[in-house]
């Protein structure tokens, strides 16, 4: 029992971590991506053209939709997500 509750506990986990992927506009989906991968802010602006304020507003939009405080928080929450292969198929 203990088992499949875990499962269930585990599949609900998953679903709301992508429904809130999901409620990203795509810019936050891809620093969260970059994030994730490690890279740093600045990075991330190069990376995406963008200001280094810019992806720090993003960052923090990114931690209120997950209901997290940090970058650290970020990647452990995704941290069985593939954003490598993610990014190849869209860049």
């Amino acid at each position: 029992l203990d088992f499949a509750r875990a499962g269930h506990d585990q599949y609900l986990q998953s679903s709301e971590l992508e429904a809130r992927w999901d409620a990203l506009t795509e810019r936050e989906q891809e620093v969260t991506a970059l994030a994730c991968m490690g890279y740093r802010n600045y990075e991330i602006a190069e990376t995406l053209g963008i200001s280094h304020e810019t992806v720090k507003t993003h960052l923090q939009n990114i931690f209120t939709k997950f209901d997290i405080r940090s970058r650290k928080e970020l990647r452990l929450a995704l941290k069985d997500w593939d954003f490598a292969e993610w990014w190849e198929t869209r860049h």
